[in-house]
């Protein structure tokens, strides 16, 4: 499973939402489930299927599917270009 797959079944699981909704540009001010419990919960999540240690700097600056994945990059985790906006 890429990267990209993890964190798309992380997002919809958690957020409750299509995986088809998922997008770079999609925002915690989008989802009406993506509230400060889940957003927490996603990022254990993140730490456990990735295998890293998310800063709590970072974590307030993850709002966003864009944002977690530049964090994700920072930590190493490759996002292929599938040609999708995932």
């Amino acid at each position: 499973m890429s990267s990209n797959e993890k964190l798309q079944n992380i997002l919809a699981t958690i957020l409750q939402i299509g995986p088809d909704s998922i997008r770079d540009d999609l925002t915690a001010e989008d989802v009406d489930t993506w509230d400060s419990l889940n957003h927490i919960a996603l990022m254990g999540a993140l730490e456990q299927e990735f295998n890293v240690q998310i800063d709590i700097e970072r974590v307030e600056d993850s709002q966003s599917v864009g944002a977690l994945k530049a964090i994700l990059t920072d930590l190493g985790i490759t996002f292929a270009d599938d040609g999708n906006r995932n």
